[in-house]
């Protein structure tokens, strides 16, 4: 009983990319590469394309209150679904939010394997005419919120203080104490 709440008071994760981790953590376990200096190099030595590390995430230092960091990566899979895209959003050196881009004929898939991973979402919206249902999780550290649209299916996974993370930056407050 003490792991089930344990565990639902963690912040969501999609396999090694879990919310709340620095920055630090996730370049060592991801692998991240400046996508400046990767494209650089690609140029200086003709490649093909720009090496972008084992997990292909590229990243650049971002001037906006949404994150001070951003990774892309376009080699990722969910479940047996292949990704369009996962974006990472990092601010005060923590993953504050991030979202996986899917192709809709994915949905199912995308579907499928995030309630494998985290259950029955605790909201869902019926599907409108011709469309696709959406579905939510939330716990007391973050949300989950997944829906198609016409072409993809969007997940996005977020922090429960993303939000007042993005106005402390707005209005040029101190971050917090690094964790």
């Amino acid at each position: 009983m003490l792991i089930a709440v344990s565990a639902a008071a963690d912040p969501y994760r999609y396999d090694d990319v879990r919310l709340g981790a620095s920055f630090t953590r996730l370049a060592n376990d991801l692998d991240f590469r400046d996508i400046h200096a990767a494209i650089a190099a690609q140029h200086e030595k003709q490649l093909a394309k720009p090496d972008l590390g084992r997990r292909g995430y590229g990243c650049a230092r971002r001037d906006d209150p949404y994150a001070d960091v951003a990774c892309v990566s376009h080699d990722e899979r969910v479940g047996s679904a292949e990704t369009r895209e996962i974006r990472l959003h990092f601010l005060d050196g923590v993953l504050q939010q991030f979202s996986i881009t899917a192709e809709i004929r994915h949905f199912d898939a995308v579907m499928q394997a995030l309630r494998e991973r985290h259950g029955t979402p605790q909201q869902t919206e019926p599907a409108p005419a011709g469309g696709y249902p959406s579905a939510a999780w939330r716990n007391s550290e973050s949300r989950i919120i997944a829906y198609g649209g016409k072409d993809l299916v969007f997940v996005s996974f977020e922090l429960a203080g993303y939000a007042e993370a993005v106005k402390r930056k707005q209005g040029g407050g101190q971050p917090p104490e690094c964790r």
